[in-house]
């Protein structure tokens, strides 16, 4: 068996950053989601976000493709959201891109508070200033997803 500890902290978005996640409903959809995310073998750390986008830190297997785990959370997530669609009415699909950052075990922490204080956050900063500043650390171009 082979020792790692790979930790990715993914980004995903409503189609075209709509805002169509309820807050009253989010709970549900996240622990959906990290039943998705365990049947895969990997450990939901934390789920969190706004009506607008969605942050995962998620630990994964060696052997994880990461774009199968993405189109599994999209598809996932969207099937639930078609089983409760009276709590989310104005859900439209997930954008078609992502953003994923790795982390090292000693940014857990510091992400998974990141993470939780989403709301707060987003008082002040808004969704795409985040991302700018996501992929200025990533040293990556950005692009709105």
């Amino acid at each position: 068996m082979s020792l790692s500890a790979l930790y990715y902290h993914l980004v995903i978005r409503t189609k075209n950053g709509k805002k169509t996640l309820p807050e009253q409903h989010k709970a549900g959809l996240y622990g959906y989601m990290a039943g998705i995310i365990v049947k895969r073998d990997c450990t939901a750390v934390k789920i969190n976000g706004i009506e607008n986008h969605i942050h995962l830190l998620i630990r994964v297997t060696p052997s994880m493709v990461f774009s199968d785990l993405v189109h599994d959370l999209k598809l996932g997530a969207t099937h639930y959201i078609k089983m409760h669609r009276a709590e989310f009415p104005d859900f439209n699909g997930w954008g078609k891109e992502y953003a994923v950052f790795s982390c090292s075990a000693s940014d857990r922490t510091r992400i998974i508070q990141y993470i939780e204080n989403q709301e707060t956050h987003h008082e002040k900063v808004s969704a795409e200033d985040e991302m700018k500043r996501f992929c200025e650390m990533a040293e990556i171009d950005y692009y709105e997803l």
